[in-house]
């Protein structure tokens, strides 16, 4: 199991916009960070999964950023 942390970055983000298809991922934890975006807990099986993740995120409107947070991996 690949998890991550990631800070969505961009005032504007809503947060029912973050809640997306991530094909083999999914976010299990969402929450605004005032001016700076929102934070996602994000799991996925594989790397590649969490990496797409991440791309599709980066897509949503007023998202100005992606940012890892913290990477965790597990057998």
């Amino acid at each position: 199991m690949f998890e991550s942390l990631v800070l969505i970055e961009g005032e504007g983000v809503k947060e029912e916009n973050l809640w997306i298809s991530l094909a083999n991922a999914k976010q299990l934890v969402i929450g605004s960070v005032p001016r700076y975006g929102v934070i996602l807990h994000i799991a996925a099986n594989f790397p590649d999964d969490l990496g797409n993740a991440l791309l599709e995120f980066a897509k949503v409107p007023d998202v100005n950023g992606v940012l890892t947070l913290m990477l965790r991996t597990t057998q």
